[in-house]
């Protein structure tokens, strides 16, 4: 005879019983929609800017390119760069534009021109970080536009995501997720003049 049934009944009970199943899935799968959510979110806007720093970039390497001198009108190309990255003007991109002479078979700086943030512009004669040439494009003599754009993107949720991320996964490297650097470069050839001057670089670099 067993002298306890009514607590054998209710321990009995209790772990066949299903009720709460649906609660604790929910507690266990929640952390990794959230961090699949938040991710999206992120992501969408990181997109976004990415798009802005590239245009930003293309936009004034097209207009240095397409002008004879840009020597009075630096100011202007600033003004160009915050309405380039409407909505984002406040954002602290940075970015190069520079005059490349190709001498003995590599790209070297004429001029270059950086509009004031963290990155300082390329020393004359220098190649020019961050920028990529082909082989045919390594033509003695030829004159090149260049510009790169940056920009560090720095989560909105990044303290967030970074800790979901240690949640879900053995890496518990805390840096993650908190910022992703953008960038983008090009390579025009000028529409108007072989070289466009800037502070008269052009008419007296490189030296005889």
């Amino acid at each position: 005879m067993n002298p306890h049934p009514n607590i054998y009944s209710a321990f009995r009970s209790f772990c066949l019983s299903k009720n709460g199943v649906a609660a604790i899935e929910f507690a266990i799968v929640m952390p990794m929609l959230v961090f699949i959510f938040l991710g999206m979110v992120e992501l969408t806007t990181a997109v976004s800017y990415d798009r802005r720093v590239s245009k930003a970039g293309a936009a004034i390497a097209d207009l240095i390119a397409r002008s004879d001198d840009v020597t009075d009108g630096m100011d202007d190309i600033n003004k160009a760069i915050e309405h380039q990255m409407t909505p984002f003007e406040d954002v602290d991109i940075d970015i190069k534009i520079g005059m490349v002479l190709i001498r003995n078979g590599r790209p070297q700086v004429v001029w270059s021109w950086e509009n004031g943030k963290s990155a300082p512009p390329w020393p004359q004669g220098s190649e020019p970080d961050g920028v990529s040439f082909t082989s045919t494009m390594l033509i003695n003599g030829r004159y090149y536009v260049v510009s790169t754009s940056r920009f560090e993107y720095k989560f909105i949720l990044g303290s967030a995501l970074s800790s979901l991320y240690q949640m879900v996964s053995e890496d518990h490297d805390s840096g993650k997720f908190l910022s992703l650097p953008l960038s983008d470069s090009f390579v025009l050839l000028p529409r108007r003049v072989s070289c466009v001057e800037y502070n008269d670089h052009c008419a007296t670099w490189p030296p005889l």
